[in-house]
């Protein structure tokens, strides 16, 4: 049967170049980025660099092939053994197989080299020039690398097979109710051998270890395809409210009964339909759901992050209010397509692309990046839409028919919905800032707002010369705001999003995504974007609670937090806003100034306000009192939520607190987490004026991405640790030197 081997361990690596410094050998795990930047993405390296490891099978099986799995290089990949080039790949974001059999069936020690090339190539998507992209690539070896052995009969990798609408195993649900479900299983079966041989497939379905359906093919020789269709009673049928997740156990055998393959498959089962009458529907049912935009990047790293990071991420987008995330504008990690999968976030996959095309050579590869992506993502329940499309590009004609079409060839049958943002696709997207959002009509044609909270409040010219800045509005009322921004800032960040949501929720679109989750660093810019309702370092704007409260109270789940939401959108000092705004999505929210009642009231009528769900609550307060504000939120006249703030004095102490959200990293599998150390007054109100340095030191198995002298934004200053594959005990320091002043050292210690 099909074995693999994890090589993220033990590579060594170095940089291509001149300087002695880039030649030199060091030792790295995976994920790797072979770019550190700044916060602000300064720093980028462009060239060669090389990671080079020893391979060997002690062992060789006769008849075995054996194979190196890739899962994302960016952007071009060499694969060598001994020096002898045996495979290339171009495309920095899906998967690809190198066989290098050959010089590993003597048993004998090899030296694997994966020669990774980065630099601008305007053949390769997206194409367009680093200097003049609205994100960033990096480079390296940054996702997973494994081993593996493949039978001489087996069940072939989906990307790897080059099968139109198969390869591996394909899992479709044809037709889904609470009763009943038909699900058709579509496996591909290579025989490596200079042997016929018969083989039987068979196919169990499994919902927590139990067989709720199974099948068996007939017979047959060779290299294959076969399709069995079962029928599920009474089916967990997947959804955002209710992310049940199936298995696919697939077993070839021979004719006389020995197993040759065994592949395990998750897939959930669920039916989706879009139009402009019936909107978005799952299992029959419409949702109108809230969404987002996420990059894959991390600080000072960039996309190197390790599978519980990615789960990480997909929680935060959970428990901010959406249930659904556009990934722009490229290919990301199977990794955080499994979190959506499990927490019920539904997903607009996307190729890469942003503001280009290039000749023939491109087009193609664009051609090839919408097969390769059908083909690794079609089976997560999660992914409901493809974007097949350049974001923001005139694109040909020809072009988009060809991409439409294979959209339609790899994902036979009515269950494939490409989207795009000209309108040759089967669902329109289109971006706030570009108009015609309340007037676009194209039969029944859905639409869905790809973008909406930025662009429209940063420039008067949609978005098309963001290079020059032309025509830039006041950066006051934009919502490009950092948590320095102060209360002023984030106020306005979280305003702009209140009438943004409001107006897409008054259009015809069937689903909408604010810009953006996370704060992110762009190549045509010296400071990065500060769109998100999150930072970089993953903590909360104003904006954010203002959606987590456009959740009704009543949600949740058990691998995420919901419910009931109050939160003051104020710091309260002396220069905070008189007219306090609170978020909740409660029926009624009293407000209290030191213990005293100011008022207590339901949501506050607007005219940008009366298509949300909760609008926010407005309070006029007479005059500053420094002390404690107080919300406490009521449904159905008994208090549920309560959120206080306190006027903040001077700093006298640092909490440092490590963020792992409830997720954790598998045994044998490295970290990354963020800590923060939050300045504080005597009676714990946050500083938020405070930015002092922090002097971070580690001891043991962790390392200090980045600076370890951090000054503090808005009252905390943030570091990016990575933790070892091997073992997870360590120290962590936060300490502070004010002069007369210098609080204790703050120490946490892993479990």
């Amino acid at each position: 049967m099909l074995q693999t081997l994890k090589l993220d361990l033990g590579w060594s690596f170095r940089r291509v170049a001149s300087t002695p410094a880039d030649a030199a050998w060091t030792q790295v795990d995976l994920p790797h980025s072979a770019v550190h930047v700044d916060l602000d993405g300064h720093g980028h390296w462009f060239g060669e660099c090389e990671y080079r490891r020893t391979l060997q099978i002690t062992e060789p099986v006769s008849g075995a092939r054996y194979v190196l799995y890739v899962g994302a290089a960016m952007h071009t990949a060499t694969v060598l053994v001994d020096g002898i080039a045996l495979a290339r790949h171009t495309g920095g974001y899906l998967p690809f197989e190198a066989d290098i059999t050959e010089p590993l069936r003597d048993g004998k020690s090899h030296e694997l080299t994966l020669k990774i090339d980065n630099r601008d190539n305007p053949d390769i998507p997206p194409g367009k020039a680093f200097v003049d992209l609205d994100f960033c690539w990096y480079g390296g070896l940054y996702r997973e690398v494994e081993l593996r052995t493949y039978p001489a009969v087996h069940i072939t990798d989906a990307v790897a097979a080059g099968e139109v609408g198969g390869g591996g195993v394909f899992v479709r649900t044809l037709r889904a109710s609470e009763t009943e479900a038909v699900v058709t299983v579509k496996i591909h079966v290579s025989n490596g051998s200079s042997v016929t041989r018969s083989t039987v497939v068979s196919v169990e379905l499994l919902f927590n270890g139990d067989v709720t359906a199974k099948g068996r093919s007939a017979p047959a020789g060779g290299s294959t395809h076969a399709e069995l269709e079962l029928t599920v009673p009474n089916p967990h049928l997947w959804s955002p409210a209710t992310p049940s997740l199936y298995q696919a156990r697939v077993t070839v055998s021979d004719s006389a009964g020995k197993t040759l393959d065994v592949q395990l498959v998750r897939f959930g089962v669920r039916r989706i339909a879009f139009s402009r009458s019936g909107g978005f529907v799952i299992n029959g049912r419409r949702l109108r759901l809230r969404g987002t935009n996420r990059h894959q990047e991390y600080p000072y790293l960039g996309y190197a992050l390790p599978r519980a990071a990615q789960f990480r991420d997909a929680r935060r987008i959970k428990e901010a209010g959406f249930d659904y995330v556009r990934l722009s504008h490229y290919p990301q990690s199977p990794d955080f397509l499994d979190a959506c999968d499990e927490l019920g976030i539904v997903v607009m996959n996307a190729i890469p692309g942003w503001q280009y095309i290039g000749g023939e050579i491109f087009q193609e590869a664009c051609f090839q990046a919408a097969r390769d992506l059908i083909r690794r993502d079609r089976n997560h329940p999660c992914v409901v839409l493809w974007e097949l499309s350049l974001n923001e590009t005139d694109m040909p004609e020809a072009f988009m028919a060809r991409l439409q079409a294979i959209g339609h060839e790899e994902f036979p049958g009515d269950q494939m919905f490409t989207c795009g943002w000209m309108d040759r696709f089967d669902v329109y997207i289109h971006s706030r800032q570009h108009g015609e959002m309340h007037r676009w009509r194209n039969g029944d044609k859905a639409l869905v707002i790809a973008e909406y909270g930025d662009w429209e409040f940063y420039a008067s010219n949609h978005g098309f010369d963001q290079k020059t800045g032309a025509g830039l509005l006041a950066a006051t009322s934009n919502s490009r705001q950092f948590r320095s921004a102060g209360e002023s800032g984030l106020r306005q960040q979280a305003n702009n999003h209140v009438v943004a949501l409001n107006d897409t929720l008054a259009s015809p679109a069937v689903l909408d995504g604010q810009w953006t989750v996370f704060d992110y660093v762009r190549g045509y810019h010296p400071v990065r974007a500060g769109t998100g309702v999150m930072d970089v370092f993953r903590l909360p704007k104003f904006s954010y609670h203002f959606y987590r409260s456009q959740r009704d109270p009543g949600e949740g789940g058990a691998n995420w937090t919901g419910g009931a939401e109050v939160f003051i959108a104020s710091h309260w000092t002396p220069a905070s806003n008189l007219s306090v705004l609170v978020f909740s999505n409660c029926e009624e929210v009293e407000l209290r100034l030191n213990g005293v009642s100011i008022s207590r009231q339901t949501p506050s009528k607007a005219t940008t306000t009366q298509y949300l769900p909760h609008p926010p609550f407005v309070f006029d307060l007479p005059r500053f009192e420094p002390g404690v504000l107080e919300a406490v939120g009521f449904i159905g006249g008994k208090a549920i939520a309560t959120h206080r703030i306190g006027t903040p004095g001077a700093p006298a102490k640092l909490e440092l607190t490590i963020e792992d959200i409830g997720v954790h990293a598998a045994a044998g599998e490295s970290d990354l987490l963020f800590a923060h150390a939050r300045w504080t007054d005597q009676q714990d109100n946050l500083c938020i004026s405070e930015t002092g340095d922090v002097f971070f030191a580690v001891k043991g198995d962790a390392e200090i991405i980045g600076p370890t002298k951090i000054s503090a934004e808005a009252g905390i200053a943030s570091i990016l640790l990575r933790l070892s594959a091997s073992k997870k005990s360590f120290q962590l320091t936060a300490t502070a030197d004010r002069g007369n002043f210098m609080p204790a050292g703050q120490l946490w210690t892993s479990a």
